[in-house]
């Protein structure tokens, strides 16, 4: 384990940080952020990202952010979903991680940044076309990263997630279109620690996905930035029931 820097995770309760979490407590110092408590944490917060007095009780000491807190629903209204934990949650978690001396900004962002654009065989890391309000809360987040990079100098890296469930027996992935930017858990807690431990990279953006039909996700920034190279297919999809 790496005892020299806390790495804070938000939305650690969440499906994704609750995996991530899980997988990274070997290796670090970690602490968890959600609004409800995260299992098997030691050093845990319990808050709300609007909260900002209690952003800064959780990034106080901390060298690297994981950020999954949010609202991840793709069917989310704007006003009344996502502008709090969205927007104004994240700006308080940049702003206060700069102003504590945070390095390194771990954001996860989504493919609803660039699900719009139908027309495109592949989905690279300057393709911007949101696919939802969702889609567009990632979009701000990933250009006022830049920002907090540009003028602060606080790394800042995009993360991309592809389809997560946390499981191998997943009836939705009789959808086609899942399984082009599926996401297996032990290549996301591979994904999350490499970029916690990768060399400095200064702004950056990735996509998240393990080997996927189609190659639909370009994963050259990520193998560029973080040395990643997923080892894990997409699992079959389960029968219908009542069919072998």
């Amino acid at each position: 384990m790496d005892a020299t820097r806390i790495v804070l995770v938000t939305g650690s309760a969440g499906n994704v940080g609750s995996t991530v979490f899980a997988g990274l407590k070997p290796h670090f110092a970690l602490r968890a952020f959600d609004r409800v408590p995260t299992l098997g944490a030691n050093d845990a917060h319990v808050g709300d990202l609007a909260d900002r007095a209690a952003v800064e009780r959780a990034v106080a000491g901390v060298h690297t952010i994981i950020h999954f807190g949010g609202c991840p629903r793709m069917e989310a209204e704007f006003i009344r979903d996502l502008l709090k934990p969205n927007i104004e949650g994240l700006w308080h978690m940049l702003d206060v991680a700069r102003l504590a001396g945070v390095k390194r900004f771990i954001f996860a962002s989504s493919c609803n940044v660039a699900f719009g654009a139908t027309e495109l065989a592949q989905l690279r890391t300057d393709t911007v076309h949101a696919f939802n309000p969702y889609g567009a809360t990632k979009a701000f987040g990933e250009t006022i990263g830049r920002w907090f990079f540009d003028t602060y100098g606080m790394e800042f890296l995009a993360v991309r997630i592809g389809y997560f469930r946390g499981i191998y027996v997943d009836p939705d992935l009789r959808e086609d279109w899942l399984r082009r930017i599926w996401l297996g858990p032990r290549d996301c807690v591979k994904f999350f620690r490499l970029a916690i431990e990768a060399p400095r990279f200064g702004y950056g953006i990735v996509y998240a996905c393990s080997r996927c039909p189609e190659n639909y996700l370009d994963l050259t920034s990520a193998r560029t930035l973080l040395g990643y190279e997923p080892e894990e297919d997409v699992p079959p999809a389960p029968p219908v029931q009542g069919t072998s």
